[in-house]
């Protein structure tokens, strides 16, 4: 199916160490690169990107083993991706650029701004993925990573893309007509040794997420989801991690889940337009 991203053009760049597949909006104001999170690619924004494009130059990359970029087997780590960012500000965005990662694209997003290119101006990190050696849990108990544990069980079924969608309908049920073959043909492009690094705890995240914070010299707003309803940050590790000083605006977004973009734009919106207005 075609990218959920009208009006873009689509591109590819070669940064020496990958081929990464991005795609550009209209220029119809400050530049801002998203970042989505694990399974996803560059078109996980669609209920709150056409909002996005009418005052920004939306840049969207699908990072390394997701989506048309390439793989890298071996090399998915926060670091990895964070040169990976760094190459499309500097050689895409090529002006100051806000940058918006959720989850995944979070963590990388904070791991490139621990050596940031002069392009960042700011970042916007919704629920990211900062665990660290203190991985947290869901509300109940549940381990984060059990909705990849799904998805790589559908990957490595062998089923068609029809029999996938179809199984991910009956899974996730009310979702828009669009979500099920939208997700089936994502996990279709996914490296699934990412999942399964992810799956068996072999992916950690970011190492030491306080001090990796406390390096970022850049306005930030993290949203926080609802550990209620999905979110990944508890209220207390959240506390602790987060700089007291510096410009850092925190905000829970109380009854969203963990994907506060695409399931509640209703509530990100009003959070984050007036944000990129002051600091865009």
């Amino acid at each position: 199916m075609a990218l959920l991203l009208n009006g873009f053009t689509d591109h590819t760049i070669d940064t020496g160490e990958v081929e990464i597949a991005y795609s550009i909006g209209p220029d119809n104001g400050p530049t801002l690169l998203l970042l989505h999170g694990l399974t996803d690619r560059r078109d996980a924004f669609p209920t709150v990107i056409d909002t996005l494009v009418e005052m920004h130059r939306v840049v969207a990359i699908d990072q390394r083993g997701h989506g048309y970029s390439g793989r890298t087997p071996g090399h998915y780590s926060n670091d990895d991706h964070a040169r990976d960012i760094r190459y499309i500000l500097e050689n895409v965005c090529q002006s100051p650029t806000v940058v918006w990662g959720h989850s995944m694209g979070g963590a990388n997003a904070i791991a490139m701004a621990a050596d940031p290119p002069e392009q960042l101006k700011a970042l916007i990190l919704e629920d990211p993925a900062i665990f660290g050696r203190a991985r947290s849990t869901r509300a109940g108990g549940a381990p984060v990573n059990s909705p990849f544990g799904a998805s790589l069980e559908l990957i490595e079924a062998g089923i068609s893309a029809e029999e996938m969608a179809s199984r991910i309908a009956q899974s996730e049920p009310g979702m828009p007509d669009y979500y099920a073959p939208w997700k089936a043909e994502r996990l279709a492009q996914i490296d699934p040794e990412i999942l399964r690094d992810v799956v068996a705890g072999r992916r950690r995240g970011v190492q030491d997420p306080k001090e990796s914070l406390a390096k970022i010299d850049c306005p930030v707003l993290l949203m926080q989801a609802d550990p209620d309803k999905g979110g990944i940050l508890q209220d207390e590790f959240l506390a602790e991690i987060t700089p007291k000083t510096g410009d850092w605006t925190v905000v829970k977004v109380v009854g969203a889940g963990h994907v506060i973009n695409r399931n509640h734009p209703e509530l990100a919106l009003p959070i984050v337009m007036p944000w990129l207005a002051a600091h865009s």
